[in-house]
């Protein structure tokens, strides 16, 4: 009979991994598309270490083709612990079953819609990993801003991930909020905190989204390329925020490519992803 999460999470094996990796404090499991993610609830801004729990098959793009971006990383490196039975004492060995696509550039060309990259073997490379040694997934060089790891095992999986992160920018919009109303500041505030809160969970629920495009392109546009600086905690923040401005170049490509070009020249977000708005804005 297959495990499940909560299964596989209350195990005390897993229990003794979590502690033994991240310590004491609260912990919070992030939910992706066909994997989980275990972080502490208060993580560093310098250094990230996490826990992956891949299911049977599970991956972690948001889709099985896609990579995702990690500019917010100056290098990461991962460690597959093994496979994992809730009822089991021990790791089971995992020889090869760890697919790991990485791109050879930060250089890739993306989504029209998203941040995201399909792989290319122009692009591109994959490689079978085993378990126990620790090997990167990004390199300060570039190597592996996209990647993605999948489970080719018809079983639970843990691995370790450390992440050193780039250096971040305040996220400063008070100047923008302040020409609003108070009733519209507060309802804006709410929505941002929401998207932080949830990341891109918020497009399961087009009325939030069609409430939030409501405001003004003068004002919500610049707040949301500030907010491209949020800390990502798993939840692909970032690319929520990344999307919304793609959503609202639909009918304002003009102002939104004029605030990214600003933005580039005062160096006022991540250099990625304001490129390639730049990148996919112009092309339209």
């Amino acid at each position: 009979m297959q495990s499940n999460l909560y299964e596989i999470y209350e195990s005390s094996l897993f229990q003794k991994t979590l502690k033994k990796f991240l310590g004491n404090g609260d912990t919070e499991v992030i939910t992706r598309p066909a994997c989980f993610f275990v972080r502490l609830k208060s993580e560093g801004t310098k250094f990230v270490k996490r826990i992956i729990i891949f299911p049977p098959n599970g991956f972690t793009g948001d889709e099985i083709a896609l990579l995702n971006p990690h500019p917010e990383a100056r290098r990461a490196k991962v460690k597959i612990i093994g496979k994992i039975n809730p009822t089991k004492k021990g790791f089971k060995p995992l020889i090869r079953e760890i697919k790991f696509s990485f791109s050879l550039t930060r250089s890739v060309p993306t989504e029209k819609t998203s941040a995201y990259a399909k792989f290319s073997g122009k692009y591109c490379k994959s490689q079978l990993k085993s378990w126990k040694n620790w090997f990167y997934v990004v390199k300060e060089n570039g190597w592996g801003n996209f990647h993605s790891l999948i489970n080719f095992s018809n079983e639970w999986v843990v691995a370790l991930l450390e992440k050193e992160l780039v250096d971040q920018k305040t996220i400063d919009i008070k100047s923008y909020i302040e020409k609003l109303s108070q009733p519209e500041a507060k309802k804006l505030k709410v929505a941002l905190q929401k998207v932080e809160r949830i990341g891109d969970k918020i497009f399961d629920d087009a009325k939030f989204v069609s409430e939030l495009l409501k405001f003004s392109p003068k004002i919500l546009v610049p707040i949301l390329i500030q907010m491209l600086n949020v800390q990502e905690t798993g939840k692909h923040e970032n690319c929520t925020f990344f999307a919304l401005l793609l959503k609202i170049a639909k009918k304002n490509k003009r102002q939104v490519l004029e605030e990214v070009r600003r933005a580039i020249e005062l160096k006022s977000a991540p250099y990625y992803y304001l490129e390639d708005l730049d990148r996919k804005l112009s092309k339209s």
